[in-house]
């Protein structure tokens, strides 16, 4: 296994175990949020933005796995009716389309996160520039998966890796 692909698959296994964190803080901070308003009719003033904050975060984390192993459903829905040639003409401009959109979460994500004012008073003043890092933190990671779903993509010819690739994976 090449250095790249350890990298690989080390990242694609932190990102799937941070999204599951992030799943479960936000279903325990809905449940609390829940429980305190309609129980005690007392809710937390931070359970709202904190939720939200790992909803963001959950997606745009899980889009960089989708982006990895290419099983995103605008990949994926109309191969069936298409011929080979073809499928594998969109799933190639799909991944670069990702990438670019990658760049676009980088380039506008850190003006974002550059200019936005304030801070939230409900989590201790927390700058809201720290929660917005998300954007520039995708990009990077939507680029560095489209390359290497882009490098899977050239190298297999019926564009879904190959059992030799994963065994030497596992």
């Amino acid at each position: 296994m090449t250095l790249i692909r350890l990298i690989d698959r080390v990242l694609s296994r932190t990102l799937g175990a941070i999204c599951s964190v992030l799943l479960v803080l936000m279903i325990g901070f809905i449940i609390y949020t829940v429980v305190l308003r309609t129980v005690f009719l007392a809710p937390p003033f931070w359970g709202d933005t904190l939720t939200l904050f790992a909803n963001t975060w959950l997606v745009l984390l899980a889009f960089v796995l989708a982006v990895r192993t290419r099983s995103n459903i605008a990949m994926t829905t109309a191969h069936a009716f298409l011929p080979t040639s073809v499928t594998r003409f969109f799933e190639g401009l799909w991944i670069a389309l990702f990438g670019a959109l990658g760049l676009l979460l980088l380039v506008k994500g850190w003006e974002v996160v550059g200019r936005i004012p304030g801070s939230y008073w409900e989590l201790g003043n927390l700058p809201k520039s720290y929660p917005m890092m998300i954007l520039p933190i995708a990009g990077v990671l939507v680029m560095a998966a489209s390359a290497m779903a882009m490098i899977d993509h050239i190298r297999d010819r019926d564009g879904r890796g190959t059992d030799e690739d994963d065994a030497k994976d596992h």
